[in-house]
């Protein structure tokens, strides 16, 4: 380790191991990744697919919890984030699908001109690879996509098993509906059903995530140093002729305090719970809150960790046989471990035992009748944008939510479905679908709890603290519940419908609107894909960096990772946070003049 390096990156996770391969292709760059968790990559739990659930609360996990929500009758809910080389790509359901081109357009409308989805298309094709798919697996997938070949870092394939019956009966139930994605959903499509890629390698079985496919191909150079079990406490300042400019990075390493200096600058990507957090304990902040907690105050901004955003989930198990009372993450490991067990005594590549079958991205169907636009004008003047001056662009979000409401092509919900091997339901025969709401109104925080850097953030999400929120998402699942009771493929598979709290008629759950929304409060949970929080605004409008990821108010900054979203994607963030730090890494290669040194 040298006491200085040209670029120290704040967290080898999603995107910060994406920053650290690409300005490390210049050999004259010194770079330095500080990486709270351990070095993983060997671990069974994270490699095999089917281990998913054994990660959550372990080693690799933070295992973050929120405050009481109080729209969620006070119950905490666990935000699990990726504590390991990888970052949450190294626990997540790998899971890769694109945002909207209307979201991502969105970001530009927001005072982001580098941002719409033109610029950032080049970015999604140049982080994953796609398999390639004979005509006859395409044909019976039902698409015409892929039809040119990517090479990017990332693995990615299908997950096709023409032998589960309720998922292809839920597809071919859709397909009636006439909600089928005909179109590649990497070419901005707004809404449809269509089969979902995932960060899995096709050839080994395995998980594919920034830790594997951008940092292990890369160990070995010799000006790039990864440091794991680095505790980050705060950004070191220095005023040079009245400007704060970041110079040095202070963190403990197995009970040493260590200080290392940064010729050109420190990136931020510690995430979005935490990434505010270190901001705050380094100074830049809200005023009162940090001088609160003794902390001296380098840059008032009393929107860093504001905003946050997250997607509510809410599930159900599927079956054409009674499932008992198995949820889609059973949390007894006796058989997974025994499956691991097997794993690592045969290495036999596929042994994945669950997979994200397909994802539907619709509108609210029932309202997209004249009827139902009337319904939706009179839940937007019940519930009309409010302003606030603690957030001046809340005007805007509501616009660009109640328009993706009401444009035809545009989604709302996202609907996923997977097959998931649960102890004593044959997932030939069983299917999850799990829902949120895309673009939800609410808008929560993240802050410091105290000065100390080891104790957690305070995480409060606010879930359906806009009571619109509520409102639509009870509304999707009555139209989810009426899909699957009347007649229909998928109807015709089903004898047993299992919830997160046990078994229900569903057509007598969801068809009362009440009911569904004290199910929601009862039952919802977190996706685990928290934005926003660093959001890439102009400052006047809530901003904490500009279009250049740079923080303001300092120099020699920046912050990249899901925190700098100032919209949250209609779902799954994964891939998002991929092309967001590939974008990152050319934005400071052009501002220091090595793009054309790379290699």
């Amino acid at each position: 380790m040298a006491s200085e390096y040209d670029f120290i990156i704040v967290g080898g996770g999603t995107a910060g191991l994406v920053l650290a391969n690409r300005l490390s292709e210049d050999p004259n760059i010194q770079v330095l990744v500080l990486e709270a968790g351990e070095n993983l990559i060997d671990d069974t739990k994270i490699k095999v697919p089917g281990a998913m659930a054994t990660n959550l609360g372990g080693r690799a996990d933070w295992g973050f919890k929120t405050t009481p929500q109080q729209e969620l009758n006070s119950r905490q809910i666990s935000l699990n984030q990726g504590k390991a080389l990888g970052g949450s790509s190294a626990i997540n359901v790998m899971m890769y699908v694109p945002p909207s081109k209307t979201v991502t357009d969105a970001w530009k409308t927001l005072g982001n001109d580098r941002w719409g989805w033109d610029a950032m298309k080049p970015y999604f094709a140049k982080t994953f690879s796609v398999e390639n798919v004979p005509n006859s697996t395409k044909q019976q997938l039902g698409i015409t996509w892929p039809d040119k070949s990517f090479s990017g870092p990332i693995q990615t394939s299908f997950y096709y098993t023409p032998e589960s019956l309720v998922a292809k009966a839920w597809q071919e139930t859709l397909d009636s509906k006439g909600l089928r994605m005909n179109s590649d959903p990497f070419s901005g499509a707004g809404s449809g059903a269509f089969p979902a890629l995932r960060s899995i390698d096709p050839a080994t079985g395995k998980r594919s995530y920034s830790a594997s496919a951008y940092y292990a191909t890369v160990a070995t150079r010799q000006n790039l140093h990864v440091l794991t079990g680095c505790l980050v406490e705060k950004i070191i300042f220095e005023n040079n002729d009245s400007e704060v400019v970041a110079t040095s990075v202070q963190f403990s390493q197995k009970d040493r305090n260590v200080i290392i200096q940064a010729s050109k600058e420190v990136i931020l990507a510690a995430g979005a719970l935490q990434s505010p957090k270190i901001l705050e304990l380094s100074g830049v902040g809200n005023k009162d809150l940090l001088e609160s907690h003794g902390i001296k105050l380098l840059v008032d901004n009393p929107h860093v960790g504001e905003h946050l955003q997250d997607h509510l989930m809410n599930r159900f198990v599927i079956a054409d046989e009674d499932p008992g009372e198995e949820t889609l993450f059973d949390t007894d490991l006796s058989p997974i471990d025994a499956a691991l067990a097997s794993y690592i005594k045969q290495n036999p590549g596929h042994t994945v035992i669950e997979g994200i079958s397909s994802i539907a991205y619709l509108p609210l169907v029932d309202l997209l009748n004249p009827a139902g636009a009337t319904t939706l004008k009179s839940l937007f003047d019940a519930y009309p944008a409010v302003s606030d001056p603690n957030f001046p662009l809340a005007k805007q979000y509501y616009d660009i939510a109640r328009s993706c409401l009401e444009t035809e092509g545009e989604a709302s919900g996202a609907y996923i479905n997977a097959i998931f091997k649960t102890i004593g339901l044959d997932p030939k025969k069983a299917v999850a679908i799990s829902f949120t709401l895309s673009q939800p109104l609410s808008r929560g925080s993240v802050h410091i709890s105290s000065p100390n850097p080891k104790d957690d953030p305070i995480i409060d999400p606010k879930y359906f603290s806009h009571p619109l929120d509520l409102e639509l998402y009870a509304r999707h699942l009555s139209w989810l519940s009426s899909l699957l009771t009347s007649p229909s493929p998928i109807n015709s598979c089903i004898t047993a419908i299992n919830t997160a709290s046990g078994k229900h008629n569903l057509e007598h759950y969801f068809t009362d609107l009440n009911v569904a929304k004290e199910y929601v409060r009862r039952t919802g949970t977190s996706m685990w894909h928290p934005t926003s929080t660093c959001a890439m605004l102009p400052r006047e409008k809530g901003g904490v960096v500009d279009e250049r990821l740079r923080v303001y108010g300092v120099k020699g900054l920046r912050v990249v990772d899901a925190s700098v979203m100032p919209l949250i994607t209609r779902g799954n963030t994964q891939a998002t946070v991929y092309a967001v730090a590939e974008k990152a890494a050319d934005l400071v290669k052009e501002d220091w003049g090595l793009l054309s040194r790379a290699v």
